[in-house]
């Protein structure tokens, strides 16, 4: 039982580091995040600067530039947008297999909680049926068996029934 408390404990204790590890990690990437949002809108000022002067100058060098500039912005993006996934799913995967674990061992806690629960319902009953045992020696004895004819007909060792026979200031 001990045992199992102490392995509960640290099993939360390590539960616990890990959220807030990943409480941690999650604040580092909404940081770099937020820096993308910043270089997204810095990229909209001046995709909004590179259309105005396209509009003055609406020649084609422009139009190329400019397409050039958007496909490396999009490339930039998509390779940011890959690196801020994988962290995230790999994050959830692992919450996922400590939720199964977790799980495994509630089951493993409540197999052992009913075995104890069965085991001390059969001690229990066993303790009941030694007084009754003790009961039917003491007035077998009483009715003029020997110890020996009681040991026989209990089914009890004689050193037992000796022991309940003195208990009881019969011998």
């Amino acid at each position: 039982m001990i045992i199992e408390m102490f392995a509960f404990i640290a099993f939360a204790i390590v539960l616990m580091l890990l959220i807030a590890y990943f409480y941690y990690r999650d604040k580092g990437i909404v940081k770099q995040l937020e820096l993308y949002e910043m270089a997204i809108d810095d990229l909209n000022v001046r995709l909004h600067k590179v259309e105005q002067d396209d509009e003055r100058n609406s020649g084609k060098e422009n139009a190329v530039n400019f397409s050039d500039e958007l496909g490396k912005i999009e490339e930039s993006l998509s390779g940011k947008l890959d690196e801020l996934s994988d962290p995230l799913l790999k994050t959830i995967r692992a919450i996922k297999d400590m939720e199964t674990e977790i799980k495994r061992i509630e089951d493993s806690v409540n197999e052992r909680i009913n075995k104890l629960e069965s085991n001390t319902k059969l001690s229990s009953m066993s303790s009941n049926a030694k007084l009754i045992n003790e009961k039917a020696i003491v007035d077998l004895y009483k009715a003029g068996y020997s110890a020996e004819e009681i040991a026989k007909r209990e089914r009890t060792p004689i050193g037992e029934v000796e022991l309940i026979l003195r208990i009881a200031n019969l011998r």
